[in-house]
């Protein structure tokens, strides 16, 4: 029989092997809210294109090579084995914690299966989070499943309703919940991470790094990692109308290709007219630029644009 702990990153995985020596650490290291999450394939397909996304976007490497580890150590758990979930209540973390469950629910004969939250940061929490240690039930096993299949549907109906409604996950609907404020705001077509990191910006948040650290402040729980806030930037930073200038050419991808990531987040930036607009409610970022960006199963294009509204808290089509 063997002890494994699942959980969601390297910082947690090793403060975990640090309490836990004798135990087995698997690390899930998908940023599963950064690009595309489609249904409809399978496991080793959806693998190719999270790998090809996260290589492409974070200049990282070995990203497929890691997923292959990662999906051969989970298919090798049987059914003597303890399973124990160690996971945090963020959006991040509770889309990984669907999949996971997902993917261990399919197993004809499940290992004994164990679930811990806590808000972030685990490693701070590692004690509290031992006494809390509960078996996984049937239900939840079962409900995983079906938010799954919600976040890689093609359109955003499914997670409108789970976000909404109670369960035996409640942790992963209240994350469905803040995933929806992500969408384009029907008032200047911004996602919330977006227009916080352009408040940042024209308050004083003169660089990348300061402009995350800012960011940062303003979520309850923190979901969002540098790289993936700087390829947010990014985003705003392109297109016919860009909402701020002075990144440099290639990115935070070429950044960390080259070793320069230090340089790239001490770059000065600054707000484009276009991005003053926008932000005082004058223009429109996706009327300006367009949009083609995934949210889990969802691609959003200038065809098919869902917007929020913040006082319904629902999506709404163009």
């Amino acid at each position: 029989m063997s002890r494994v702990l699942i959980t969601n990153g390297d910082h947690a995985a090793n403060a975990l092997a640090a309490h836990f020596p004798d135990a087995e650490i698997l690390i899930w290291r998908d940023v599963l809210i950064e690009g595309p999450v489609p249904g409809g394939i399978g496991d080793e397909a959806l693998s190719d294109i999270r790998a090809r996304h996260i290589e492409t976007a974070f200049g990282m490497h070995d990203v497929r090579a890691d997923f292959t580890r990662r999906d051969r150590a989970l298919a090798k758990i049987g059914p003597d084995d303890r399973v124990e979930l160690w996971f945090e209540t963020d959006l991040h973390d509770q889309l990984q914690l669907i999949q996971v469950l997902s993917r261990l629910g399919t197993q004809a004969s499940r290992a004994e299966l164990w679930l811990t939250l806590a808000p972030p940061p685990l490693m701070n929490q590692i004690g509290e989070m031992t006494r809390t240690l509960a078996p996984v039930s049937t239900e939840q096993v079962a409900e995983a499943g079906v938010l799954w299949n919600a976040f890689r549907a093609p359109t955003p109906d499914a997670v409108i309703v789970a976000a909404k409604a109670s369960g035996a996950l409640p942790e992963a609907r209240a994350a469905f919940a803040r995933m929806l404020e992500e969408y384009p705001s029907a008032s200047d077509g911004l996602g919330r991470v977006e227009r916080k990191a352009l408040l940042a910006i024209r308050d004083g948040a003169i660089t990348p790094g300061l402009a995350f650290r800012h960011y940062q402040q303003t979520e309850a729980l923190p979901f969002l990692g540098d790289l993936g806030f700087y390829f947010r930037l990014e985003q705003l930073g392109s297109g016919k109308s860009p909402l701020l200038h002075g990144l440099p050419p290639g990115g935070v991808a070429e950044a960390a290709r080259t070793n320069m990531t230090v340089e790239y987040t001490h770059t000065p930036i600054e707000l484009t007219a276009a991005g003053h607009d926008v932000l005082e409610g004058r223009a429109d970022f996706v009327k300006l630029n367009g949009i083609d960006r995934w949210i889990g199963g969802v691609q959003l294009t200038h065809e098919n644009v869902w917007r929020y509204d913040p006082a319904a808290t629902t999506l709404s089509r163009d």
